[in-house]
């Protein structure tokens, strides 16, 4: 069983001691399994040589919704939740804690508590999973589980799109899971954070992180294999192109198709939808004559690397 460390803590307090630890929303980037964050960028985080992301609106909603979502689930199961403020940490591996959003009161349903892991998401990055939900929430929940030393979850999912409350999903401990993927990440903090190796990047998000400017002028030889690559690239972009064309042949058939309708079904199941779209945007060329001294205070010059291949 974990013990539990630190009374509440102050927010700038907080953000600061994450620097120190690993907590469970960043198990799946340091595993390389996270859809938001790569291995490379939470290094960076964790060893301070970037800022974390700030708050967003998103962020502060997702918090606003959490008692409600608790309170629904509540109400949904008939079980019982304590809100617990003091994170969890491995009684071993003091870099490894966490914070749970309730724990479960033992009841009849249960023998022992348990977690309950709030979700705030929407429609849309749901139905971009290829499973009831993204597996990234797997790698956070198991996470606790080993902290707590409980052997059950629920996962509450509210979309804050469409206001639809998810049925509360079980899970169950996974003991083989936990102790495998655990190894890992105390290994990724042995290496990357005590010994301060950096990971390797795996997108061009990385590169940009590792590589922001070019030097004016400068030259780099290429090796053989950098030419190999750049031959495969070239092949690869060619292949890319003549599918980009056969994919608009087949869309401007099925538009066809269509015409004025919104939908193009078989046997009642839709198969593409095409429907008006009303956006609003600003009319910056109407501004800037109009208003041009106003809009000379606001340009903000920014720069970046163009990547061609000839």
């Amino acid at each position: 069983m974990s013990k539990k460390i630190l009374d509440t803590l102050p927010t700038k307090k907080w953000v600061d001691e994450r620097k120190h630890y690993i907590g469970g929303s960043e198990i799946a980037a340091a595993l390389g399994e996270s859809s938001y964050q790569t291995p490379l960028n939470l290094w960076l985080v964790k060893t301070g040589r970037i800022d974390p992301i700030d708050s967003t609106p998103v962020m502060e909603l997702g918090h606003l919704l959490e008692p409600m979502i608790a309170e629904k689930f509540s109400d949904t199961t008939g079980l019982k939740l304590r809100n617990i403020s003091e994170p969890y940490q491995h009684p071993k591996h003091s870099f490894l804690r966490g914070n749970i959003d309730r724990q479960i009161v033992s009841s009849d349903k249960h023998d022992g508590p348990g977690v309950l892991e709030i979700k705030s998401t929407t429609s849309y990055r749901l139905k971009a999973e290829d499973g009831l939900y993204p597996s990234d929430w797997d790698y956070q929940i198991q996470h606790y589980l080993m902290l707590t030393g409980y052997t059950y979850a629920y996962l509450a999912i509210f979309e804050r799109d469409t206001g639809i409350f998810h049925e509360p999903i079980l899970i169950k401990r996974d003991d083989e899971f936990i102790q495998r993927n655990t190894e890992k990440v105390i290994q990724w903090w042995t290496l990357h954070i005590q010994q301060d190796i950096a990971p390797d990047p795996v997108n061009n998000e990385d590169m940009m992180l590792l590589f922001p400017d070019a030097n004016d002028g400068s030259v780099a030889e290429a090796s053989k294999e950098a030419q190999a690559y750049h031959s495969e690239l070239v092949r690869v972009r060619s292949k890319i192109s003549d599918l980009e064309f056969e994919k608009e042949v087949l869309e401007v058939f099925l538009k066809q198709e269509i015409g004025t309708a919104e939908r193009l079904v078989t046997s009642g199941t839709n198969l593409i939808t095409w429907k008006n779209q009303t956006t609003n945007r600003l009319d910056t060329k109407a501004l800037k004559q109009r208003y041009p001294a106003l809009c000379k205070t606001f340009i903000k010059q920014t720069s970046t690397r163009r990547f061609v291949v000839k």
